[in-house]
């Protein structure tokens, strides 16, 4: 079987601008999805040291007091706002116990390719 063989096209013709930008083009840099956050109290401490501890993810987390647990979205896009709550979580976890989860949301659309 012979494959054909595909031309190219002159380079005169590739240089001229596009007058309107694709589709890709015109959304600009991709933007990494969320990342979601869960977090759980640790119970039976002391009163003041569980009062710290809430007071911690407070700051960065919304509790909800169905499941009991602390949650929140990390932008990826903003890395001045993700080291400010990654380090309080992990701050959380090892000075009182909190038991952290972190999961990467899909991306709308469910394509999770990357």
């Amino acid at each position: 079987m012979k494959l054909l063989r595909l031309r190219r096209r002159p380079t005169a013709e590739v240089t001229e601008p596009d007058p309107e930008p694709t589709e890709s083009a015109a959304a600009g840099p991709t933007v990494p999805p969320p990342l979601l956050l869960t977090a759980h109290s640790k119970s039976g401490l002391p009163d003041e040291e569980f009062s710290a501890q809430t007071a911690t993810l407070r700051r960065i987390l919304s509790y909800d007091g169905d499941t009991r647990s602390w949650y929140g979205r990390l932008p990826l896009d903003h890395p001045e706002r993700a080291a400010e709550v990654l380090t309080a979580l992990f701050e959380a976890a090892r000075v009182h116990g909190t038991w952290v989860q972190v999961e990467v949301k899909p991306a709308a659309g469910g394509d999770s390719s990357g």
